[in-house]
């Protein structure tokens, strides 16, 4: 069996990823022939490699992009470095209909900080989160199988912890607008003991009660009410001096608000 016909097998089973290991058993070859073949392969726009010892197959479709799209290798890509993961925030936010704009870089969570990936075009940015493989998520559908991506409560989590994964606080209040009907208090609830800091929830409060959600940012305050809470500055790159506090969510509103339409 050739290597053209190695990764053909593989297409016909459905599969669009590879290792080198599993490419010298198969073809019983050696490191160096088998890294041989795999040159040729890459010099042919079939394969591309965004991982050390990790390969994908790029079909004729895709071979203008020399990668596949994100969510079509991603989950191979964590199985083959043993971490756990989920697609996060404005990347997360896109299968809820709720990013206004297609993010840069693909966002994957997971348990510690990984070096970005470009993979052709194809950018994927790594943020760490040491409870990754506590976080709830949901599974959709991909062209190769399926992909897990947050909940919009973890969205809304992250989004409000590290705003700056998510463009600021005003690209960050814009997708809570479309999110927000889509969050379950329960499952918030339930997620304030993988996000100790509740810098987040008192942001998410304030926001929901200046965006109109008053029942449910009500329902935060009675979660908050019993907390020690520390004063949390709206957003953490802007100024704060002699800037406004509101009392009831302890949030200093150092900039404005303003909501992408």
């Amino acid at each position: 069996m050739s290597a053209y016909e190695f990764i053909e097998k593989l297409r016909r089973q459905g599969r669009y990823s590879f290792t080198v290991q599993e490419m010298e058993q198969a073809l019983k070859l050696k490191k160096i022939a088998a890294m041989n073949a795999l040159y040729r392969l890459r010099e042919n726009k079939m394969i591309s490699s965004p991982a050390r010892g990790f390969y994908l197959i790029i079909p004729p479709e895709y071979q203008a992009f020399d990668c596949l799209p994100a969510d079509m290798f991603v989950p191979d890509l964590m199985k083959h470095l043993h971490q756990p993961y989920y697609v996060g925030f404005l990347s997360a936010a896109q299968y809820y209909g709720a990013a206004h704009q297609k993010p840069q870089r693909f966002q994957v969570v997971t348990i510690k900080n990984r070096r970005p990936i470009q993979c052709g075009r194809i950018h994927i940015e790594f943020i760490a989160n040491q409870y990754t493989a506590n976080i709830p998520f949901k599974k959709f559908n991909t062209l190769a199988g399926s992909i897990a991506v947050a909940t919009p409560e973890v969205i809304a989590a992250d989004i409000l912890s590290a705003p700056h994964h998510a463009a600021g606080i005003n690209n960050a209040a814009t997708v809570l607008t479309e999110l927000a009907e889509q969050i379950e208090i329960k499952k918030i609830i339930e997620l304030s003991q993988f996000y100790q800091e509740l810098s987040w929830l008192q942001r998410l409060g304030y926001l929901l009660e200046l965006l109109g959600f008053d029942a449910m940012a009500s329902k935060i305050n009675s979660i908050l009410a019993k907390k020690k809470l520390s004063w949390a500055l709206l957003s953490a790159r802007a100024p704060y001096k002699k800037s406004a506090r509101n009392a009831k969510w302890k949030v200093i509103v150092n900039t404005e608000v303003e909501i992408d339409e």
